[in-house]
């Protein structure tokens, strides 16, 4: 049996329900209305399971008094997650103002180069601007291992090397069309080949006249 792909199927659905509307209240204008304040309220409802989903099984873990890291140790020592080693050339970092995040670009070698981005790498960052909580820079280094997990490739921690190296730190920009030409989807851990750091570099300092 031929499997309907879920977006057809989703489609179909809504023109059925369309359908359904209009010829029961019999006025076009009402039935528009109704299917749109019924796809806001799809929309919130998949919002808040969105929520839910990233932030119970972080409660769960900790109601069982699981920290993050023994939880990753258990999904690699159960085949669940798998560590990449990576070795870097030159790295490039710039803040993400669209989503108030860091983005570190990695020269991998051979044209390719690894995205990281997201809140978690400002753990990372230099903090020279309080007494208290003063630290160096620990990423990026010249090695560095991801824990990735095993069937998405989704990045769940980052383990940094010894060997610190200063990246090229640009000013931060909104998110560049540019980048997305070069392959770049803004999806954190993502490898794109086939674009030279310097072109990457001549991109990100270019579109930061965008702002």
């Amino acid at each position: 049996m031929k499997k309907i792909p879920f977006g057809y199927g989703l489609l179909a659905v809504s023109l059925a329900l369309f359908v359904w509307i209009w010829t029961s209240i019999g006025d076009l204008g009402g039935a528009v209305l109704s299917m749109i304040v019924i796809a806001l309220f799809a929309g919130l409802l998949f919002a808040i399971f969105a929520f839910l989903s990233s932030w119970l099984p972080d409660l769960v873990r900790q109601i069982r008094g699981i920290s993050r890291d023994e939880h990753l140790k258990q999904l690699e020592a159960s085949g669940k997650a798998v560590k990449a080693e990576y070795e870097m050339c030159r790295a490039l970092t710039v803040e993400e103002l669209g989503t108030g995040s860091v983005m570190h670009l990695i020269d991998l070698g051979s044209d390719k180069i690894l995205c990281l981005i997201g809140q978690y790498y400002y753990e990372f960052e230099p903090i020279n601007d309080d007494p208290e909580n003063n630290q160096q820079r620990r990423f990026p280094t010249a090695n560095f291992s991801l824990l990735r997990h095993a069937k998405t490739g989704e990045v769940l921690s980052l383990s940094p090397g010894m060997n610190v190296i200063e990246p090229t730190v640009c000013a931060p920009i909104v998110w560049p069309e540019q980048l997305s030409e070069l392959g770049f989807h803004h999806v954190d851990g993502e490898i794109v080949s086939g674009s030279s750091m310097d072109e990457v570099e001549r991109v990100v300092r270019g579109a930061k006249n965008q702002i």
